[in-house]
């Protein structure tokens, strides 16, 4: 969702957290929403709900969205274990995010990415 729309600031995220050896280089920082930013923490995984197995997070600067993500109306599909479980970790389809969204879409806004 566009920065504009959240009443708390946007935080540097670590794509590869620090812990796991990532640095503070451009390449591995990515603005996250307050939600996503502490819903993921470290993790660089999660569980694919659909088969149990563990897959890798979406990673903002290497992988594109439109691979890993579809719209069905204001819900968020993953269409690869990488995008299933990256809804999971971060609660991407958390009902309150969903009504925010759907509303938002109502007056006209479009999420698309890219």
């Amino acid at each position: 969702m566009p920065k504009a729309f959240y009443q708390t600031p946007f935080h540097i995220d670590h794509i590869i957290a620090r812990k796991h050896g990532g640095s503070s280089v451009k390449d591995n920082l990515a603005y996250a929403c307050f939600h996503c930013n502490t819903r993921k923490g470290p993790n660089i995984a999660g569980i694919d709900p659909s088969t149990g197995r563990l897959a890798r997070l979406f990673h903002p600067r290497g992988d594109r969205w439109s691979e890993h993500f579809a719209w069905q109306g204001a819900l968020i599909e993953g269409l690869t274990a990488t995008g299933r479980a990256t809804i999971q970790v971060l609660a991407l389809n958390q009902p309150s995010l969903v009504a925010v969204r759907q509303s938002l879409q109502e007056e006209g806004h479009n999420f698309e990415a890219s």
